[in-house]
């Protein structure tokens, strides 16, 4: 027998146990990414958080739009009610956006009357969002 089959036979479980770690390591990674993820997602501030923002504070709003017409939005302000549910308030909101604004999960020709979107950005003087970024939520909450 030869001394050299002999070690890799016994570097065997070695190899593996260093792959499930790699993979454990893996798997704690992609896990932490998506829980930031939902987290990210569902920041958003509600109706008496909103009044309360001042100029140049970081805004973080959901809108069923009512209006939108060139670089301007309008439209309701929505409550969180959980993951997927939101209910409408009677407040107004306003959101100003350019082409520096980013689109997640859709496109700009997907803000139209009806659809909900999730605003970040800036609250300008006249308390509208100068808007840095525009998630599409239409299809994946529902209002109630």
């Amino acid at each position: 027998m030869n001394a050299d089959s002999i070690s890799a036979k016994s570097n065997r479980p070695m190899w593996m146990f260093m792959l499930a770690v790699i993979a454990a390591l893996g798997l704690v990674y992609v896990w932490s990414g998506a829980g930031k993820m939902l987290r990210m997602q569902t920041q958003a501030a509600n109706n008496a958080e909103f009044a309360q923002l001042k100029a140049d504070d970081a805004a973080k709003i959901v809108v069923e739009v009512t209006e939108a017409s060139g670089s301007r939005i309008r439209g309701k302000l929505l409550e969180r009610q959980d993951e997927t549910h939101y209910t409408r308030t009677g407040n107004a909101a306003e959101i100003a956006w350019g082409k520096e604004t980013a689109f997640v999960m859709g496109k700009a020709g997907d803000v139209h009357s009806g659809a909900i979107i999730h605003v970040t950005g800036k609250l300008a003087a006249d308390h509208s969002v100068d808007a840095t970024q525009i998630v599409i939520l239409t299809g994946y909450v529902q209002v109630k």
